[in-house]
C-alpha cells in the first residue's frame, strides 16, 4: 500500500527538529542532528499508521521501533519513539509531547544524539507524526 506524504513533509520535519532543539537548549542539552536512517524508519511507521488510520507504537506487522530502525541500517545503543496524530503544525506536536511525561522524557533524553521525523497523511486528512531518537 502506498503512502501519502505531504508535499511539505521535509519542511515540517525540519521545523519540528528546530522546535525540539530549542526546547532542549532551555535545559542546556545539546541539539539533535537529523539522521537519514532514523527519518526513513520514522516515515515508514508514520505511513503504516496513516494507511491503517491508527495511532500506535507497534507496526501492523507487529514490529517495534528497534526492529524498524535495524531494517533501515541504524545500529543503535539507545532508542526513543514518539507518535502523534492530528496536529497540523510542528509547534502543536511538540506541545502535545511536552504534556505527556513519557514523550517529554524522550525529547529531553540526554543520551540521544540523533533524530528522525516522519509525517504522513491519513485517508481522513489527518497528519500522522513519528519521531525516532537514537544513539549509535
Amino acid at each position: 500500500m502506498g503512502c501519502t506524504v505531504p508535499s511539505n513533509a521535509g519542511e515540517l520535519a525540519n521545523r519540528l527538529l528546530l522546535e525540539i532543539n530549542d526546547e532542549r537548549a532551555r535545559y542546556r542539552l545539546p541539539g539533535f542532528r537529523m539522521s537519514p536512517e532514523l527519518t526513513r524508519a520514522a516515515r515508514g511507521h508514520a505511513c503504516d499508521n496513516a494507511n491503517h488510520n491508527r495511532l500506535s507504537h507497534v507496526g501492523t506487522d507487529g514490529s517495534r521501533v528497534g526492529a524498524r530502525v535495524i531494517r533501515v541500517g541504524y545500529d543503535f545503543r539507545f532508542l526513543t519513539e514518539n507518535v502523534a496524530l492530528g496536529h497540523r503544525r510542528p509547534e502543536q506536536v511538540l506541545k502535545a509531547w511536552l504534556h505527556s511525561s513519557s514523550h517529554r522524557q524522550n525529547l529531553l533524553e540526554a543520551k540521544t544524539t540523533e533524530l528522525g521525523v516522519g509525517v504522513a497523511l491519513g485517508r481522513d486528512g489527518r497528519l500522522h507524526w513519528v519521531m525516532n531518537g537514537g544513539l549509535r
